[in-house]
């Protein structure tokens, strides 16, 4: 389309529900809070239209409950993969549902999004639902070969002075907690990236960028050659937190998908530790 047919789109839909969607600064048009809210709205009924076909499809097979989950990205990358591959494997007729959003997009959920489980940081305020379960984890320190000492002994924050580290502040709920017991041991490093992705800090990490503090879900996925993964002597904690709509018992599928994320977690985190004690 022309820039000028866009435009008249643009103030046809704007005259049509009433407000401007749109700001110009410096030349350019950005969504406005408005614009912003709307969009939100708009992509919540496309994805219910496109859902439309599958489900009709489904309910022929006689599949009629399927499991909706939501859950932030480092959650979406990290930890729940091997339990989906779990769940699709013991339930292959039964396909989840598994939707990434942000903190605030989970936050500001309309009230008929219909959600068996959210995974997101803790603390997180969902006023619609209640917290069923905390997954509490020690955050792991990524590095390239070189960067950190050739033994994978737990770390002393003391020696991480003026390393380069790739900070995923202000998103990651963790790194205001990492930041503070930096500053409390005296240790000054140099922040040379920072992304609000944890899955792209663990790849500029493997891609020799800096150093990152990652979850042990995320930290998994960087080991390998020329890349080391350590506990941290003084230890980084942070959690996860499982929650499930106010109202109602959680359904059937949506109790054995959460089975299936606790036998992860707890096969994960019992490996890291045999991994600590081994080395």
């Amino acid at each position: 389309m022309t820039q000028s047919g866009v435009s008249r789109q643009i103030a046809t839909l704007e005259d049509e529900i009433g407000f401007s969607l749109f700001d110009r600064l410096r030349g350019r048009l950005v969504l406005n809070r408005r614009g912003f809210a709307f969009r939100r709205h708009v992509r919540q009924t496309m994805d219910s239209v496109d859902h439309l076909p599958r489900a009709a499809r489904a309910i022929a097979d006689g599949v009629f409950n399927r499991v909706n989950v939501v859950a932030t990205s480092s959650i979406i990358h990290g930890l729940l993969p091997p339990a989906i591959a779990q769940y699709v494997a013991q339930w292959p007729g039964l396909p989840p549902r598994v939707i990434m959003r942000s903190l605030r997009e989970i936050s500001d959920s309309a009230p008929e999004e219909d959600f068996d489980l959210v995974l997101a940081p803790m603390p997180i305020p969902l006023p619609r639902f209640r917290l069923i379960e905390k997954i509490d984890f020690e955050l792991y320190l990524a590095g390239p070969v070189g960067s950190l000492p050739e033994d994978d002994a737990p770390i002393d924050l003391g020696s991480l002075e003026g390393l380069p580290f790739i900070s995923l502040d202000p998103f990651a709920t963790y790194q205001e907690g990492i930041e503070t017991m930096l500053a409390e041991t005296g240790v000054e490093v140099t922040y040379i990236c920072e992304t609000s992705s944890i899955v792209t800090a663990a790849q500029l990490v493997r891609s020799g960028v800096g150093c990152a503090f990652l979850d042990p879900f995320i930290s998994s996925l960087v080991r390998g050659p020329g890349i080391r993964v350590v506990s941290v002597r003084q230890k980084l904690m942070h959690a996860y937190g499982i929650y499930a709509p106010s109202s109602g018992p959680l359904s059937h599928e949506a109790t054995q998908f959460l089975e299936l994320v606790l036998d992860y977690v707890h096969s994960a985190q019992g490996s890291a530790s045999q991994s600590n004690l081994e080395t």
